[in-house]
């Protein structure tokens, strides 16, 4: 089936995991960093659940004082771009919650799959596949593909990302044309030495640029983290954003929003910065990540969708644009 609208995606998500979650649930793996990204992925989960008959007994963050000790029947874990090798934090607390929990219905949110490491990929299924109830969603086709190669005794479906559970307002009209949204860390692929006029807009995610606001915001939240895991610990309870948040899913999830909406267009490398000008109506490039993952999600699920584009480099996606303009 064409999937050729946001709505679509949406609907596509609700088909596949409302059919998954039989019962109330546990959600893990909260995001609790700067990546807006992540946010819009938790608040299309938050909004997922809304649509389901079910209850999230009580959600548990990775980052404070996560006990092990689960009531609910099911346990859900956090979607993303995270399963795998690259960010081995998010895999081996995966891998602990499925140890740890036998006896219980896993359900991995949709996640895309990078193992730079064969090694690493059949060490981690040899976890995944001891478990008798596992489901791993896959976020692209090759994510699917590998998911079933190696983690075969778990159950791989195929769902879009959470995020497109989300609707958002569309912004009022954009006062700029352009922003390119140039990620800031390794993932940046072959755009990393773009030459980029400065007539254009440049910037990650707010929250990854140097600016004296964000140093005192990551100070900030670096001692709220030591404090927070201090204090849960002792009262052995747990939270997703400590004692004193700086900022919570709502208002990073804002200054996402706050920033592509200034922009008539935007050309992203990255998936989220896509996404969400996507869910705002606002054309965009996606341009293809270091290994490949923009790539994948892109065939997978967003060829066909009106205003979403693909280029493989920033030049690529800047040589597009300008086209696009021109035809006007």
């Amino acid at each position: 089936m064409m999937l050729s609208s946001v709505n679509d995606l949406k609907n596509k998500v609700l088909k596949e995991l409302s059919a998954q979650i039989t019962g109330d649930y546990v959600l893990l793996d909260i995001p609790n960093h700067k990546n807006i990204g992540d946010h819009l992925i938790y608040k299309g989960e938050l909004d997922f659940f809304r649509e389901i008959p079910f209850v999230c007994k009580a959600q548990s963050s990775v980052t404070f004082n996560f006990s092990g000790e689960i009531k609910s029947n099911i346990i859900l874990l956090h979607g993303g771009g995270n399963f795998g090798d690259l960010y081995p934090m998010h895999q081996r607390f995966r891998e602990k919650v499925i140890c740890e929990n036998s006896n219980k219905r896993i359900i991995i949110l949709p996640q895309s799959v990078q193992f730079n490491k064969e090694s690493e990929a059949i060490e981690s299924a040899k976890i995944f596949n001891q478990h008798p109830d596992l489901t791993i969603c896959a976020r692209d086709q090759y994510s699917f593909e590998y998911l079933k190669k190696y983690f075969g005794n778990c159950t791989i479906i195929m769902v879009p990302d959470m995020a497109f559970c989300s609707q958002y307002k569309k912004p009022k009209q954009a006062s700029k044309d352009l922003l390119i949204m140039k990620r800031r860390d390794f993932e940046i692929g072959n755009s990393d030495e773009a030459k980029i006029s400065n007539d254009y807009s440049v910037s990650d995610w707010t929250t990854f640029e140097p600016t004296i606001n964000e140093s005192i915001a990551k100070y900030y939240e670096k001692v709220n983290n030591k404090l927070s895991k201090v204090f849960f610990s002792l009262i052995k309870q747990d939270s997703v954003f400590g004692l004193f948040p700086l900022r919570t899913e709502k208002e990073y999830t804002q200054l996402g929003i706050d920033l592509v909406s200034q922009y008539r267009f935007v050309i992203s490398t990255r998936l989220h910065g896509h996404i969400l000008c996507m869910l705002l109506g606002i054309p965009s490039i996606i341009v293809d990540n270091s290994y490949g993952k923009n790539k994948r999600f892109y065939d997978t699920w967003l060829k066909d969708v009106e205003n979403s584009y693909f280029a493989k480099t920033i030049e690529e996606a800047l040589e597009l644009y300008n086209k696009m303009k021109d035809e006007k």
